[in-house]
Formats: structure tokens, C-alpha cells, sequence
């Protein structure tokens, strides 16, 4: 099975204080001088337990984006790394709660 690329984009928006950061599956130069275009976008699950606020930001602001073209000079980083899916029973910040462990 061959894992999907996803790439982790960071940058600037005048209107905006705070860069934005935005998982998509495409980027390449734009068709339109100067631009990089952003397509196919990435959203984490809906039902998962941990939902982290640059997550949901993005989620909210790029649900109906097809593409986007922003200028080369507004992009802080890029990260291209394979979706790996998280085991939360690893994570050592959760425990399981049983009938036990309520029972004080």
C-alpha cells in the first residue's frame, strides 16, 4: 500500500496576525505569475477525541477551498511528511478510565 504525501504549509495573510497553516496534497507553481497554488486539502477526522484549535481554524476556513494561489514571498515553510495515524492509547497524557479506578 502506498502511503499519501501530505504537505504541511505555513504563511502569511496580511488580514490575518497570526500565520496559517494548512495541510494539502498538491503544491506546485500557480499558473498565475509569482503564485503558489494550494489544492486539495487535507481535514483530520471529525470524530477523533483531541481536536487541536489550528485544526479546527483550518478546517472552518479551507472546507470549501478548491485551490488557493498565494504569492511565494508569503510562505514561511513546508513540510512534506507521510499521514501516519495516531494510537491514542500511546499517548502517555491519556488513561483509560474504568469501574475501578471511579470507585473511591
Amino acid at each position: 500500500m502506498k502511503k499519501e504525501h501530505i504537505y504541511r504549509v505555513r504563511f502569511v495573510e496580511k488580514s490575518q496576525s497570526a500565520p496559517i497553516e494548512a495541510l494539502v496534497r498538491h503544491v506546485e507553481p500557480s499558473t498565475l505569475p509569482g503564485l503558489v497554488c494550494l489544492s486539495e486539502f487535507v481535514f483530520k477526522d471529525a470524530t477523533k477525541m483531541i481536536i487541536l484549535p489550528e485544526e479546527d481554524a483550518a478546517s472552518k476556513r479551507f472546507r470549501n477551498t478548491i485551490s488557493m494561489h498565494i504569492p511565494y514571498h508569503n510562505i514561511l515553510f513546508v513540510e512534506e511528511f507521510h499521514e501516519e495515524p495516531v494510537d491514542l492509547k500511546t499517548l502517555p497524557f491519556l488513561k483509560e478510565v474504568t469501574n475501578h479506578d471511579t470507585d473511591q
